[in-house]
């Protein structure tokens, strides 16, 4: 049976109070005796009930931003103006950011349980590609207010709050407009493959009355040169537009039209997704699908304090989902087919 914060710190001999200060680095207390406590906590595998103990610490003011994917780190541009929205909601409501990236795996989840036990943080925001990436990071801490940012779909782990991004709204905008004006064969330049947006984009398109064409859709592209590549593989099966999942791909698609001497959108249109800040100044401007990365950040930073602030009534937290639709921005990029 795993030992209370009384039991534990009658065993060390010292006060709960004075546990508290070892876990957390605040307060007075010596170094000798904050290492004697750690390492009988390490002995014992004894670590503080987070949510009790909490209660008797003052807020730090300090919350948690921490990307976790499922390979290698990924911090793009849409993370980083993401990680910007967040730092400047967080600004407004009095709070700090502490930012870190990783890669999904049990060096990080050791660094979080210490950062969140020892009440360095008061809560948690983690972006995740996946729940795979998320969850057993979300077991690590559990107990400690947290919000998971995510496009898929997720189930709880725990007591956190969930906000989640619908691009498919903005999609389809898109591929509504570009079939308002004469496109139906539309091709599809993805992400990730087997959990990208390439079957969202398909169900859009048949909702749509237009007939799906796997040769025009690739998957497993992420960078300006395999938005050129995409494209390059693209344009010999004649699409009339191409829609991206991000702004990125739509870039580097941008670029390699222009090297094949086709014209956008004369030639062939194109949309992007994320509206990136410099997305409307490529020639021609992109149109794209918008996130709402300002609402996104409002929303994870509100939910984390409105958790902070029921433990200190003492109600009971609950997990919530908060869902957030995408929108569509046309520029000069599309046009009527040709």
């Amino acid at each position: 049976m795993a030992l209370d914060i009384v039991e534990f710190s009658k065993q060390v001999g010292v006060s709960t109070a004075t546990v508290s200060r070892a876990f957390s680095g605040r307060g007075r207390i010596s170094d000798k005796t904050r290492e004697r406590i750690l390492e009988e906590a390490r002995r014992v595998g004894f670590t503080p009930n987070v949510h009790a103990s909490r209660l008797n610490l003052k807020r730090t003011s300090q919350i948690g931003l921490f990307y976790s994917f499922s390979e290698e780190p990924i911090f793009d541009y849409y993370n980083m103006e993401l990680a910007q929205e967040i730092a400047k909601a967080a600004e407004k409501r009095g709070q700090a950011l502490h930012l870190e990236l990783s890669r999904s795996g049990k060096s990080n989840e050791d660094r979080l349980r210490q950062l969140t036990h020892g009440a360095a943080l008061d809560g948690i925001i983690v972006v995740v590609d996946g729940r795979a990436s998320g969850a057993r990071l979300l077991e690590s801490i559990r107990g400690c207010p947290a919000v998971v940012v995510t496009s898929k779909p997720w189930s709880p782990v725990g007591k956190e709050i969930v906000v989640e991004l619908d691009v498919f709204t903005g999609m389809a905008e898109a591929v509504r407009d570009l079939a308002s004006q004469g496109h139906e064969r539309i091709g599809f330049i993805d992400t990730a493959a087997n959990g990208g947006k390439s079957a969202g984009f398909s169900r859009i398109m048949r909702e749509v009355g237009l007939r799906v064409d796997p040769k025009i859709i690739i998957e497993g592209s992420i960078s300006f040169a395999d938005g050129q590549k995409a494209f390059h593989q693209l344009a010999p099966q004649q699409p009339s537009a191409i829609l991206c999942a991000t702004d990125i791909l739509a870039m580097g698609a941008l670029n390699e039209a222009s090297g094949m001497g086709l014209r956008v959108p004369q030639d062939i249109s194109l949309v992007g997704m994320d509206d990136l800040a410099f997305a409307a100044y490529t020639t021609p401007s992109l149109s794209t699908v918008g996130i709402p990365r300002s609402q996104i950040a409002k929303t994870a930073i509100d939910s984390i304090l409105s958790q902070l602030d029921d433990e200190e009534s003492e109600k009971p937290r609950a997990s919530a989902r908060h869902v957030i639709g995408s929108y569509y921005v046309p520029r000069s990029s599309i046009g009527p087919r040709s």
